[in-house]
Parts: structure tokens; C-alpha cells; sequence
């Protein structure tokens, strides 16, 4: 997304019960301490919150996306928490992160964006540390055309026909629970724990033991 135009529209569209939802998830998975990554942080909404919320956390924020990170990195300096969250132009698919190095890392609504998930999702396992947390929220694929409408007319109704052309290309992009659990097994990952968390959301997590 590194349209200028589709950035914006983007980071217009109105995802604050998601988000509030999303960082809710965080805190109650224990990502309230530490350095933690955000894979493809978008406008960078999730880390403001999550900050907003715990002060001592440290987030490093990543996006293959420039003229989002210029959207992130605003968003940031008018909240006053550039000393808390910095950004980087990284491809979440090879990071430059060491093994082990943070003590979370989380994803919200971009893993049907990735050409490969499977590295996607092994990147984002190896740079965690032993104990360290893994949580991946994504939309999941309606069962057919009728109920993607449903969702479209459900939640992007007010927004531009760009907004709702992205929200539905979303929703055909991404996968099902079973389809995410056997994409870990793929990746070598152990057995994460996926639930269904509302209408068009479901959550991975996972805790690396050693």
C-alpha cells in the first residue's frame, strides 16, 4: 500500500472498535512490558493505544509501506510518543532483528497481505524470546459472496467505494481458522491456540517455550 492515495484512505477508514478491541487482547496476553514488534503497523494506531495504556512499553513498528510510516510517524509525534515508538522500513518476511530479542510480537489484520506467510510467520517467531508472546489478529473469509456483502454493508457502509473495495478485497484474501493453524504446522511453529473473535476477526496466539 504505498499509494499515497490508498494510504490515506486507509488510514481514514474508522477501525477504532477493532483497535480498542485488538490492544485489549494485548494486555490480557501479558504484552504490557518490554520491547515489543508490531509487523506491518500501518498508520501506527495499535502502538499509540497500547502505549497510551502501559508507558513503560516499548514498541518498534514496522512496515513494507513508506507513505504509511509517514502517516505512522504524524500520528506518533502529535500523540508525544516518539520517545516510546520508533518506526522502520523493514520487510516483515526478513527481519534485522537477532533470535530472541523481543518479548512480544504482534500483528493486527495483515497476514492476508503477505505473499508468504509462511516465512511471515517463522520471522515473527524467531525473533521472540524464550517466554516471549506471539499474538496475530485477522480478518477471516466469509463462507460466501452473500455473507462478504453482509460484512461490507455491516461495517464499511459510510465509508467511500475505495474504503469498501478494500474492505471486501480483505475479506476474499483471507483465511480461514483451520487454514491459519495448518499454515504454523507448515512453518515448523508449535500448535497456537486460535479463536474466533467476532464477525470478521479471528486471533492466534502463541507463547515461545524455549
Amino acid at each position: 500500500m504505498d499509494d499515497p492515495e490508498e494510504a490515506r484512505e486507509y488510514a481514514a477508514m474508522d477501525h477504532s472498535e477493532a483497535n480498542l478491541a485488538f490492544v485489549e487482547a494485548l494486555l490480557a496476553f501479558g504484552m504490557d512490558h518490554g520491547t515489543l514488534l508490531d509487523l506491518g503497523t500501518g498508520p501506527g494506531d495499535i502502538p499509540i493505544l497500547l502505549v497510551g495504556r502501559c508507558p513503560e512499553v516499548q514498541v518498534r513498528a514496522i512496515d513494507l509501506s513508506n507513505e504509511m510510516l509517514k502517516i505512522a510517524r504524524l500520528h506518533v509525534a502529535r500523540a508525544g510518543l516518539s520517545r516510546q515508538i520508533s518506526f522502520q522500513l523493514v520487510d516483515a518476511k526478513a527481519l534485522p532483528f537477532a533470535d530472541g530479542f523481543f518479548d512480544g510480537v504482534f500483528s493486527n489484520t495483515i497476514l492476508h497481505h503477505v505473499a508468504d506467510p509462511i516465512v511471515f510467520l517463522r520471522e515473527g517467531f524467531r525473533v521472540l524470546k524464550p517466554g516471549g508472546r506471539l499474538l496475530i489478529r485477522d480478518l477471516y473469509r466469509p463462507e460466501d459472496e452473500a455473507g462478504l456483502e453482509q460484512l461490507v454493508t455491516l461495517h464499511a457502509k459510510d465509508g467511500s467505494s475505495r474504503q469498501r473495495e478494500l474492505f471486501r478485497d480483505s475479506l476474499r484474501a483471507a483465511y480461514l481458522p483451520h487454514e491459519l493453524v495448518a499454515l504454523c504446522e507448515e512453518a515448523g511453529l508449535p500448535r497456537p491456540e486460535v479463536t474466533v473473535d467476532s464477525d470478521r476477526h479471528m486471533t492466534l496466539r502463541l507463547v515461545r517455550t524455549c
